[in-house]
């Protein structure tokens, strides 16, 4: 087996002397060249990717206020796939965003934002049970008043010490920079 020198894997470069000004223009019209060329491949791709997906794709539209189904694939970790429901529903279309794109409503009140190609008509208007949305009432905790004492400290187990800390009312009787002792 021959294993290639040195002097093998040196650069090639032309004998005749052109200048790197010559040498850099030619780089760049080589690359100017092979991006049209992608360009151009990458376009004629698309149309052929789009004609044959329109071959099968029927034209659809939803009015708001009409019933879908939604699907959605996704599985629960302990169902198996024969026995999943990938359609969930009835829901019912609140808006439409674009012509691919709807926003739907669930029974339960959860709106998303779709893709036509999830959604299926319903065609039974009397599946449909919005649940009442129920806002959740926001009561300020109750808060017991303490009685006070001379000091203006209340007669609570704990005082409130500086900054946001608690300390116990036994730490009264300590100085700020004395321990407290482990011994009584």
């Amino acid at each position: 087996m021959v294993l290639p020198s040195t002097e093998n894997l040196k650069a090639r470069l032309p004998k005749d002397n052109t200048d790197e000004d010559q040498r850099l223009e030619n780089l760049k019209s080589n690359l100017r060249l092979a991006y049209k060329l992608a360009a151009k491949a990458n376009r004629r791709s698309h149309l052929n990717n789009k004609r044959l997906y329109d071959r099968n794709a029927k034209p659809r539209e939803f009015n708001v206020q009409d019933l879908v189904y939604l699907y959605n694939p996704a599985l629960k970790p302990s169902l198996t796939r024969k026995f999943a429901k990938p359609w969930i529903g009835p829901c019912q279309i609140t808006k439409k965003i674009s012509e691919l794109n709807y926003k739907i409503v669930d029974e339960k009140g959860t709106l998303q934002v779709v893709h036509i190609n999830r959604l299926r008509k319903s065609f039974n208007p009397e599946l449909w049970n919005p649940k009442p949305r129920q806002k959740p009432e926001r009561n300020a905790p109750k808060r017991l008043a303490k009685p006070q004492n001379a000091n203006g400290n209340s007669q609570g187990d704990f005082k409130i010490g500086p900054y946001p800390l608690v300390c116990p009312k036994n730490s009264e009787t300590r100085t700020e920079h004395e321990p407290q002792s482990r011994h009584p």
